[in-house]
């Protein structure tokens, strides 16, 4: 006996009703034309997409807008923090690069020193429903980022579609009851890996690309970004925020809201200096960011292979093709110092 078992198709929205009768249950839902998450309704049809949601699985956990206190300008002190729901969530259907992406914001919101309450809440209280992906899409490239469309870290559950149904297995202790539905059944059924490509986006050694800060390669490379942010608000590790206070309303909140190092203002300081106030040098920052400074401080590069900055980028001027073409930089130096 193997140890996945098996939903069949007939039962997919029976397993789902059941499910999302005790917890808040999110799944991909196709928007036009784009795949995004969304709360389970039982009116819909619902299918799942071949490879990656267009919408990171970020927003679940660090939302764009994020209220983190409460206050009352009449009164002096009066600043309340925001309670995270604690109301249980399953997330179905995200992928390695999802659950990645989940595995390096734990690292800097819970692992670093100081825990972000509000991230530990949401965390804490969400069952994560991986799928395998049925193929790599065109910019897909986790298997260059040390992972592959079936690996299971970070997932508490992880399921295959088959051609009648889907195989699910077990994968951490935190799942009690799921895999006990009466409508999932024992099979003999397993899954058998195959051979995923890889070489789409190699990128250097993090101390190779390091030592690039002061090649001309980043004004080449950044000429025309629009630095419209794209890239960092769909990729699943930018983390970057500010902190306003706003009032609407009669209400006031203390929020954070996303924010971007490929914004012209990010770095601005007091009396208007800015340290990178062109393109070559914030394109240079984030991509030292992701394929060397995270290295360094988080034991692993942030990149988690998913494309989506590839897809949703313009001027088709994305980080990993960005780090591709560095890597080619680089090799050719090394090339050319060795042949002198």
């Amino acid at each position: 006996m193997s140890n996945w078992k098996k939903l069949k198709l007939k039962d997919l929205n029976r397993f789902l009703d059941e499910l999302s009768s005790g917890y808040e249950l999110w799944i991909p839902e196709k928007e036009k034309q784009k795949w995004i998450w969304s709360i389970y309704d039982k009116t819909d049809e619902v299918q799942f997409p071949p490879n990656i949601i267009d919408e990171s699985v970020k927003a679940l956990f660090f939302p764009k807008r994020r209220p983190i206190a409460e206050f009352d300008l009449k009164k002096k002190w009066s600043v309340k923090q925001v309670e995270t729901s604690t109301k249980p969530r399953a997330i179905m259907g995200l992928r390695s690069c999802d659950a990645e992406g989940i595995n390096y914001m734990d690292r800097v919101f819970l692992h670093s020193g100081y825990t972000d309450e509000l991230y530990k809440g949401e965390r804490d209280r969400t069952l994560l429903i991986g799928m395998i992906c049925d193929e790599m899409g065109e910019n897909c490239h986790c298997t260059d980022r040390n992972s592959s469309p079936d690996k299971t870290e970070g997932m508490d559950i992880i399921f295959k579609r088959v051609p009648d149904g889907f195989l699910f297995r077990q994968i951490t202790e935190k799942v009690s009851d799921i895999l006990n539905f009466g409508l999932l059944i024992d099979t003999d059924e397993i899954y058998e890996a195959p051979e995923w490509p890889r070489g789409r986006f190699e990128v250097a050694a993090p101390e190779d690309v390091l030592d690039t800060y002061d090649d001309e390669f980043w004004n080449d490379v950044s000429d025309i970004c629009l630095t419209c942010g794209g890239c960092t608000f769909s990729c699943p590790t930018c983390l970057c925020f500010l902190v306003a206070d706003e009032k609407f309303k009669g209400k006031c909140e203390r929020v954070t809201v996303w924010d971007t190092c490929q914004f012209s203002a990010y770095s601005r300081m007091a009396g208007g200096h800015n340290p990178r106030d062109n393109n070559a040098a914030r394109v240079r920052n984030r991509t030292l960011d992701k394929f060397g400074y995270s290295e360094r401080k988080y034991g692993r590069t942030s990149c988690t292979g998913c494309g989506r900055c590839v897809i949703i980028c313009p001027l088709k001027r994305s980080f990993p093709y960005i780090a591709r073409n560095l890597t080619e930089r680089i090799k050719e130096k090394k090339a050319a110092s060795q042949g002198a």
